[in-house]
């Protein structure tokens, strides 16, 4: 179990790069109101918990800044809001000051500058990769989903995106033929992510997935319950998307394992979600840079397939099932909400902060 520090770290943040009535980074989120959305209550945990670690100094004057500058913001915040060019104007200039800089990026794909502290949900194994591997948090599915018993035939659910609206990517795929090892290699390159733009990425999700369901749908010995999507979920009336959240929760309750794989980045929400609700996450594996675990491992509740190998993934599905009597279907379940737990803003600040003193000593 890591420590916590002995005295608060001491952080900067410019308030400029304040934004109005957005969610605060990880390491401020005692700045922010108190979550009220039974799903989002996690936290709240962590607002408790953050006074004694850190302490915040606001600056707008940059000589005023300490050692350790923090991005108020998940990066993906300020590009929904079109402020990018000046965060990265404000990055690059305190790298340049020889100030160490914490960013939290979620899941977008973007490059940490060199002396970055960067976090990020979408990571690569790879020895160029900078990013620190964290959770994407989201919701806590856990008091909608009750525990089912080990079914006699591995039951296998899906609900999401497989298509994307775009011209572009409809031509190309109209014109260009994708091998199984093409798509491998581009799914799972740092390279090749970083340097497209999510128009592009989302030409990667698709073939994912379409062969990640198609592969399902070959597998003789799964019972699945699948359901593919097209378009921009947030960009749909409120009505729908109630429906469609409820029909993806209901996915999860039914199921024993539920197929999570990566969308516009080399990251995803579902996993997590799947963690939470304490079912098992099967992991299509795109060369994923995941968060360390205490004690658990990956492999101990979720079946981990690469991509590589996903003509198998019957046969993946199946060995992970068979080990298991109904006392142990019950062990994986509850061990995959305690990694979920394990890795909660209020367990994982204690990494955090670790790796921000290891960098600044």
């Amino acid at each position: 179990m890591l420590s916590e520090p002995k005295k608060p770290v001491e952080i900067w943040i410019n308030e400029d790069l304040l934004l109005p009535n957005v969610r605060l980074a990880p390491l401020l989120m005692h700045l922010s109101p108190l979550d009220t959305n039974p799903e989002l209550q996690f936290w709240n945990l962590l607002r408790d918990k953050l006074p004694e670690l850190v302490e915040v100094h606001r600056f707008k004057n940059f000589a005023d800044a300490g050692q350790i500058v923090v991005t108020p913001h998940f990066i993906s915040d300020y590009y929904n809001r079109k402020r990018e060019g000046e965060l990265h104007k404000f990055r690059r200039k305190v790298v340049a000051s020889k100030r160490t800089l914490v960013t939290f990026s979620n899941s977008l794909e973007c490059k940490p500058y060199e002396g970055e502290i960067f976090f990020s949900a979408s990571t690569y194994r790879n020895k160029r990769e900078k990013a620190i591997p964290m959770p994407p948090w989201i919701f806590d599915l856990g008091g909608k989903i009750t525990p089912i018993p080990k079914p006699s035939i591995p039951t296998v659910g899906f609900v999401g995106n497989t298509e994307y609206p775009s011209r572009l990517n409809s031509l190309i795929l109209r014109y260009i033929k994708f091998s199984d090892s093409m798509v491998n290699w581009m799914a799972g390159s740092l390279f090749v992510n970083r340097n497209l733009n999510m128009a592009r990425r989302r030409l990667i999700a698709r073939l994912v997935r379409k062969k990640v369901i198609h592969e399902v749908q070959k597998a003789q010995n799964l019972q699945t319950f699948l359901i593919e999507r097209k378009g921009d979920f947030f960009d749909l009336p409120w009505e729908e998307k109630q429906r469609r959240r409820a029909e993806y929760i209901e996915s999860i309750q039914n199921n024993a394992y539920t197929l999570v794989m990566r969308g516009d980045d080399n990251g995803c929400y579902q996993p997590w979600e799947v963690m939470s609700a304490g079912r098992i996450p099967v992991f299509i594996d795109t060369n994923t840079f995941l968060p360390d675990l205490e004690e658990i491992k990956w492999e101990d509740f979720c079946v981990i397939v690469p991509f590589s190998e996903v003509h198998r993934i019957g046969e993946y599905i199946q060995a992970f099932h068979d080990r298991l009597s109904e006392e142990e279907f019950a062990e994986v379940c509850r061990k995959s909400r305690a990694a979920f737990e394990q890795l909660l803003p209020h367990n994982f600040i204690l990494r955090i902060l670790e790796i921000i003193a290891n960098s600044t000593n």
